[in-house]
């Protein structure tokens, strides 16, 4: 089966956050995957078409308590196999694929963000996520890992601190936004 056609946009949005679509078997079934360095890359969620309703999307979501379990939604019949996928980007956890991949590499790709003196200090001294340093100036650098983990709608944090789901952009409190630069 071939993966079925996605616009440009969610193809970049794929793209820059380390995910790519892989089909397997005849059934209709598309995985969406996070490279992590192996050959098939790690499953983050999948879109299951041709059911009588519609389609299903299964995807993996983080817990309150730091695991991991994967929930499984029907989706309305005149969605499209691309909202299908979006629902996924905007519903699945795997900062700590991501983050596992950093500490083996040593590398991590990052984004900086210019915050003010006051929102740079206090972005710095949240407990969760790991990777998000004070650059000074008013500056603040998050690692990708966890810009992943304030994608993820799941826990407390994510009343006061977020990251759209699909725009390189961190939400605080629901009003003030912030640009986030990527820089490698």
């Amino acid at each position: 089966m071939r993966t079925p056609k996605i616009d440009r946009s969610l193809q970049d949005v794929l793209k820059r956050r380390k995910l790519f679509l892989r089909p397997i078997g005849g059934g209709g079934t598309v995985l969406v995957c996070v490279e992590d360095g192996s050959p098939e890359g790690f499953e983050i969620g999948r879109v299951i078409l041709g059911r009588p309703s519609g389609a299903v999307i299964r995807y993996r979501m983080r817990r309150p308590d730091k695991t991991y379990e994967v929930l499984e939604s029907e989706c309305l019949h005149w969605l499209t196999f691309q909202d299908h996928v979006g629902d996924i980007l905007s519903l699945a956890s795997y900062d700590d694929v991501l983050r596992r991949a950093e500490v083996s590499s040593g590398v991590a790709a990052t984004y900086t963000a210019d915050l003010g003196e006051e929102r740079a200090a206090w972005l710095a001294e949240m407990p969760a996520p790991e990777g998000i340093t004070n650059l000074g100036n008013g500056r603040g650098r998050l690692t990708e890992s966890a810009v992943a983990f304030l994608r993820c709608p799941s826990t407390h944090y994510t009343l006061t601190l977020t990251v759209h789901p699909t725009l390189d952009l961190l939400m605080i409190g629901g009003l003030d936004c912030y640009d986030l630069t990527r820089e490698n």
